[in-house]
Order: structure tokens, then C-alpha cells, then sequence
């Protein structure tokens, strides 16, 4: 079973990554993964400081909980499992941007881009659609810039996903 969904994985990256011929989609991943980096994250709370500061403070509580709770728990992921990332697995696979650790799973980019999507969505519900594009976007960029497979990106969503519910529900029921 392991095999194949290694396989698989492998089948669904190469998917994604051979549509690097496009002109425009090079370009397109490399900003979006870099946005990702969590640049957007902090002009997007500068934002709602001046212009939502009914959701701001809350949100920003939030936040932090939640971010505080995601690092630990992805440091801890990624130097347990230790999967060796797609591009120094592959001879044949080139990555687009240096990675920030050795390795691949979860995607940290993409359990933060979740983490922040479910938690300004639950202060500002008219963003979701944008925030959780956004997300799936970021998702995406790792695995066609070469740095992770898609069963990274699932994991790292579906680990932001919770740990935003759990800082939302914690602030919500416990603090507030």
C-alpha cells in the first residue's frame, strides 16, 4: 500500500510539475510560493488593524495561539518523518526556489496559508473564498517549483486546517 501511494504521488507531482513549459505559470508559482512565505500574512493584518479593527484584535489573538501552536508541531513533524523533498529525490526534477529546511513533509507553507485562511475566515467570512483560493494556491506553487510532493501540500492543509478550528474554538469557548 505504501508503494502506491508513493507512486501515486510521484504520478500526480509530475502531473503538476511538467506544466512548467508554460510562460506565464514559471512565473505565477514562484511569486505565489513566495508570497507564501508569510509576507501576505502580515500586510493582510496591517490591513485589518486600520480597516476591520472590530475583527483585528481578536483575530490577532488567534493567530498567535495558533501559529504558536503550529510551529512546535511542524518542526517536529518535519525532523521526525524526514522525507527527502522531491528535487533531491529525483535527479530528473529541478527545484525553482531553495527551500528554508531539508525536508518535504508537511508543507509549512501550506499548513500556515490554511491556518491563516480558516482564521481571518471565521472574523471575515466575506474573504474566505479569496483566503482559501489563496491557500490552495500556495499548495500548489511547492509542488510545481520542485519542493514538495502532493501528499505534503494535503498534510500541511489538512494540519492548518485543525490547528486553526482549535485556536478558533479555544479563543472563542475558553478566553472570550
Amino acid at each position: 500500500m505504501k508503494a502506491y501511494v508513493s507512486q501515486l504521488d510521484l504520478r500526480v507531482f509530475m502531473a503538476i510539475f511538467n506544466y512548467r513549459r508554460e510562460s506565464i505559470l514559471p512565473h505565477f508559482f514562484r511569486i505565489t510560493s513566495f508570497i507564501g512565505d508569510g509576507y501576505f500574512y502580515f500586510l493582510f493584518l496591517v490591513y485589518m488593524y486600520f480597516m476591520r479593527q472590530d475583527a483585528f484584535k481578536p483575530a490577532l489573538l488567534v493567530m498567535i495561539i495558533g501559529f504558536g501552536l503550529h510551529f512546535p508541531l511542524y518542526l517536529l513533524l518535519k525532523n521526525k518523518i524526514r522525507r527527502i523533498r522531491p528535487f533531491n529525490a529525483h535527479e530528473e526534477i529541478e527545484n525553482m526556489v531553495l527551500p528554508i529546511d531539508e525536508f518535504s513533509f508537511p508543507s509549512g507553507h501550506t499548513s500556515s496559508a490554511f491556518l491563516f485562511a480558516l482564521i481571518v475566515s471565521h472574523f471575515i467570512p466575506a474573504a474566505a473564498v479569496f483566503l482559501f483560493l489563496f491557500a490552495t494556491l500556495v499548495g500548489l506553487s511547492r509542488i510545481y517549483v520542485g519542493v514538495h510532493y502532493p501528499s505534503d501540500i494535503l498534510a500541511g492543509a489538512f494540519i492548518g486546517s485543525m490547528i486553526g478550528v482549535g485556536a478558533v474554538l479555544l479563543v472563542n469557548h475558553v478566553i472570550f
